[in-house]
């Protein structure tokens, strides 16, 4: 787990549902960043920076930042998986 992200927590959150969200729906991962980065823009957060605290956490593409990412910061952000 790195330093804080360049988004708040609660935005962080959202970003973990959205992903979460999506896949339900039958989406699968292209290994991109696809959908985060639409995600992010659709706000008007920080991209290039929130890409690489991705990385540095463990994602390389959207489904990653639900299996690494999301596992080590949902309790941190205060996000609950929809199967927990």
């Amino acid at each position: 787990m790195s330093y804080e992200p360049p988004i708040s927590h609660a935005e962080l959150r959202d970003l973990f549902e959205h992903l979460d969200r999506t896949s339900m729906t039958g989406y699968e991962c292209d290994h991109s960043y696809k959908l985060t980065i639409a995600f992010l823009q659709k706000r008007s957060l920080p991209v290039e920076p929130m890409l690489a605290w991705l990385g540095e956490n463990g994602a390389g593409c959207d489904c990653e930042v639900m299996l690494n990412t999301a596992a080590q910061w949902e309790e941190i952000v205060g996000y609950v998986p929809p199967d927990a």
